[in-house]
């Protein structure tokens, strides 16, 4: 048989990628994705609030510990109720579940400061004044995100800082009474 020329088109080559800026979606995905070689992201179950903005161009230097102050469904409803404009990234739950209300890349309405907020990941432990401290599942799934954040983002372990830092109030009280607490937990729990 005789060769015959294909009639199909040539294929295109893939566009050449640019390099991820700083502060976008792209650069953060990157940021995550690489960590992957390093401690992995938990399972998150998304429960998307409309609480958020843009990091506008800032990066994550902080990660910001909370206490909900109550149980774990009214706190999701408050924390994507768009009239309360306040959110966290992460909640994660008495069972050990972890909620994932606002993307990495975004900022999330944690901390009562604008750029604390845009330079900060923010983790709400469910606990209040009943059901102090956290329960063994619940501990094992915040160190494994808690991790995860320190390794994707180069979080030091000395920026990882209770909410009474940012502002008066006692939050995270329910989990570490005091920064003293806060401080031998980390050590403990994220320093390996």
């Amino acid at each position: 048989m005789p060769k015959t020329k294909s009639t199909l088109p040539k294929a295109k080559s893939a566009p050449k990628k640019k390099a991820a800026q700083k502060g976008t979606p792209q650069f953060f995905a990157h940021h995550a994705a690489f960590a992957a070689g390093h401690a992995a992201k938990p399972v998150v179950i998304s429960s998307p609030s409309p609480n958020s903005a843009s990091r506008q161009g800032q990066t994550i230097q902080k990660l910001v510990l909370h206490n909900t102050d109550g149980p774990l469904a009214p706190s999701l409803a408050r924390l994507k109720d768009p009239q309360q404009q306040v959110s966290a990234h992460y909640v994660v739950d008495r069972t050990g579940d972890i909620y994932q209300l606002v993307d990495d890349s975004n900022t999330a309405w944690h901390s009562g400061d604008k750029t604390v907020n845009q330079q900060s990941i923010g983790i709400e432990v469910v606990a209040w004044s009943s059901s102090t401290g956290m329960t063994t599942s619940q501990e094992a799934s915040l160190v494994a995100l808690a991790k995860f954040i320190l390794d994707a983002y180069a979080v030091a372990l000395t920026a990882v800082v209770p909410h009474r830092s940012i502002k008066p109030t006692d939050c995270p009280g329910w989990v570490w009474p005091s920064d003293s607490d806060l401080a031998t937990w980390k050590t403990a729990k994220l320093s390996s």
